[in-house]
């Protein structure tokens, strides 16, 4: 081999190093991306509000817990609500601090976001909830469906910039929040009712 080619072969290898290296930084989840990672940066302001009013549910929802057991039946809002709550605690939702989004953690809340739907489902099922608590409960569902079509979408692209994840994870935030607040709503509604029969 002559010096020119192996010049030529170096180059060559140099600028396909640089070209993978260009990709990973611009587009973390593209094919040529190397780790297909992207770290989140939360907005402080909006997670002390979401923990806020998480840690309110909370105290609620756990008074709730205690008297779950009713004249030998179960409430079956409060016994459920207890499986969706998972979603809404997860560790990126409720930190200020810089998280590693990798595409398998979209995954796992694509699934967290699936078995809420199907515990949801259950609930439109098995209770017989009033008019207005089932308008509630339908509009969490839908929400949560399209929370769902949210993160397929941003599993599934994977020549968003690094701009483009920055706004899709910032809109999640607030999706999650705001499916927490629809969630929420519906669950009061509910034990509001319960506790005026």
């Amino acid at each position: 081999m002559t010096n020119t080619r192996k010049r030529m072969i170096m180059i060559f290898v140099g600028l396909m190093i640089l070209f993978i290296l260009i990709m990973t930084w611009l587009y973390p989840y593209s094919i040529f991306s190397l780790h297909k990672t992207y770290y989140y940066n939360p907005d402080p302001v909006m997670v002390d509000g979401y923990v806020r009013d998480l840690n309110e549910f909370k105290e609620s929802f756990e008074s709730d817990m205690e008297g779950i057991y009713t004249e030998g039946t179960i409430d079956l809002t409060v016994d459920r609500a207890q499986y969706i709550l998972p979603l809404f605690e997860q560790d990126w939702l409720v930190s200020k601090n810089t998280l590693k989004m990798k595409k398998a953690d979209l995954e796992k809340m694509l699934f967290e976001v699936k078995n809420t739907i199907d515990t949801l489902m259950s609930l439109v099922k098995q209770v017989d909830y009033s008019s207005e608590q089932r308008q509630y409960l339908i509009s969490s569902i839908e929400n949560i469906i399209s929370l769902e079509e949210f993160l397929t979408d941003l599993k599934t692209n994977s020549f968003d910039s690094r701009k483009s994840l920055r706004i899709q994870f910032h809109n999640l935030h607030g999706e999650f929040m705001s499916n927490f607040m629809m969630f929420t709503t519906f669950y009061e509604i509910v034990q509001d009712e319960r506790l005026v029969n």
